[in-house]
């Protein structure tokens, strides 16, 4: 290869020049880049510079606001590192009740301690940079006593020990804050649920106690119940001798001291002295003795009852175990135009239904072998035109509730003891002309019209008026219907129209509008059935005494 000195002089120049031109170039575009980067280097330092501001800015205001934070919810911080003091923020002031210009430091801090507590505290503080690991939050709790006020107040401290690493020394900081309040109202809302268990605790308690009183109470009850159930039993089997006799020899048809009326009453009123001495005794008080003086009820005629179909006298059966009760009812439905046959429980009332027909069943409801609510399920549950004999329950007991499941076990109508003879007829009289129906039916009532009825009457009147419109319901409807049947049309005309003026005096609607119907399609049919106005009749006279309890003596 050639070499540049063996080249002639004006070679070599002018290589040599071009070699200084491209050096030349090389340097100014060297140059030209160093000067670009000298101000890419330039505006990055600005850049620096004021990211730098921004951040010492954000800074200051983050620092503000976490001051401000700290003073606000009664917090400081304190930071320290190996070899130099601790910092405190400024919240500590607030915490310690220093003046508003004062610098808060360690020092003070540790002066403010409570008596009681600094030298635990500071054996605390020995342990946590001697013993305790590093990097793991430390929780205490002391009191101060605050510089501005000498009040006592708590402090609760969260503090961590970093050990030493390659950029920094080893260094401690913690947080701490007021709970004084929140202990206080820990300790509210503990004594509160104390104060809760307590009353709980009591309230269970009370709550047993109360269960055994009330279980107490309720057997108590429960054998009162039991035993006023047994004696209303006992008082009332006698007292229905002895009202039915009164009634009896009211009519003047005993023949005195020696007559089988007179002994009936006198047994009964032997036995109601007996009774009335077990009943001051179960009491358990003392009682002046009173004398009782059952006076007769006003005497009114004895009307025969219109028999059956054929016009015999109603065929009654009687279940009554008791004979002076026996005696009597046999006197009364005697007296009253029945044919009775008297059998003593359930069994016998049964069998004697099952050997020949009956119009009416009086049936007691407490009877030995088989009872009378027994023996009316038992009558239902055959078969035939038996099982629709009307049934009327004797019971020692006025209970609705009584009467309710009575009635809800087949019996037509209830009677309670003392049975009274007016108050007999009325139910025979019904079962009679109701004898189609074996359970209670719905009558229509005008509530307004029934109330006025009574409301416009004495009190005293009220219950003698009740009786009288049973009783005229019962006989204008007989007579209504018997003439109907011997094709009276006079005496069907009269007796419908005082059967309407009785039943639109009472509020009876529902016997008027059927009443009506029966006139106007009977004028035209005179086969037509009259069983709508037996079923309306009788519906009436069943509900009567419910809808004067409900609405006369203890209206709403």
């Amino acid at each position: 290869m050639t070499q540049l000195e063996d080249l002639p002089i004006e070679e070599q120049a002018r290589i040599l020049a071009i070699r200084l031109d491209r050096a030349e170039r090389a340097l100014a575009d060297a140059e030209t880049a160093l000067e670009a980067r000298m101000h890419e280097l330039d505006s990055a330092n600005k850049d620096l510079s004021r990211r730098e501001s921004e951040l010492v800015e954000r800074l200051d205001i983050e620092s503000r606001q976490l001051l401000a934070a700290q003073s606000t919810a009664n917090m400081a911080t304190i930071y320290g590192e190996k070899g130099k003091a601790f910092s405190v923020s400024s919240g500590a002031g607030n915490l310690l009740g220093l003046p508003k210009d004062a610098i808060p430091t360690a020092e003070s801090l540790i002066a403010a301690l409570h008596p009681l507590d600094r030298d635990r505290i500071m054996r605390s503080a020995v342990e946590f940079f001697t013993e305790m690991k590093p990097a793991i939050d430390y929780r205490y709790e002391h009191r101060i006593k605050r510089y501005d006020n000498g009040a006592t107040h708590w402090l609760s401290w969260v503090i961590r020990r970093d050990p030493a690493n390659a950029t920094r020394p080893s260094s401690v900081y913690g947080t701490v804050q007021d709970i004084t309040l929140s202990r206080a109202n820990e300790r509210t809302v503990r004594s509160l649920q104390l104060r809760a268990e307590r009353r709980i605790r009591e309230l269970d308690r009370l709550s047993a106690q109360l269960t055994l009183e009330q279980q107490k109470t309720a057997d108590a009850l429960a054998a009162k119940t039991q035993f006023l159930s047994e004696i209303a039993h006992k008082i009332r089997t006698p007292l229905n001798s002895l009202n039915g006799g009164i009634e009896l020899l009211s009519d003047g048809d005993g023949d005195g001291a020696n007559s089988k009326d007179f002994e009936v009453v006198r047994l009964a009123s032997d036995q109601l002295v007996d009774i009335a001495s077990q009943m001051i005794e179960q009491a358990g008080v003392e009682a002046d003795q009173e004398v009782l003086a059952i006076q007769p009820s006003e005497k009114t005629a004895a009307t025969p009852i219109q028999g059956n179909a054929i016009g015999e006298a109603p065929r009654v059966l009687l279940a009554e175990d008791t004979e002076s009760n026996r005696y009597v009812i046999e006197r009364m439905l005697s007296s009253i135009g029945c044919e009775t046959v008297a059998v003593t429980n359930g069994v016998e009332a049964l069998e004697a239904l099952r050997a020949q027909p009956f119009d009416v069943v009086l049936m007691d409801v407490m009877m030995p072998i088989m009872d009378g609510e027994q023996a009316t399920q038992e009558i239902r549950a055959l078969s035939g035109p038996t099982s629709r004999t009307p049934i009327i329950g004797v019971t020692a007991h006025s209970l609705q509730a009584e009467r309710e499941r009575l009635l809800s076990a087949g019996m037509t109508a209830c009677l309670a003891k003392p049975v009274r003879r007016d108050a007999l007829e009325t139910a025979i009289r019904t079962a009679m002309i109701g004898r189609e129906a074996v359970q209670p039916l719905n009558a229509r009532f005008d509530h307004e019209l029934f109330q006025r009825a009574f409301f416009d009457l004495p009190a005293a009147y009220r219950e003698r008026m009740r009786e009288a419109a049973k009783k005229d319901i019962s006989d204008y409807g007989e007579e209504v219907l018997r003439a109907a049947k011997d094709k009276d049309d006079e005496g069907l005309s009269r007796a419908a129209h005082s059967l309407k003026g009785v039943c639109l005096n009472v509020g009876a609607i529902g016997i008027v509008e059927e009443l009506s119907r029966y006139r106007e399609t009977l004028a035209n049919d005179p086969t037509f059935s009259s069983a709508g106005l037996r079923r309306e009749i009788a519906s009436s006279l069943l509900a009567f005494d419910d809808l004067f309890n409900a609405l006369v003596s203890d209206p709403q």
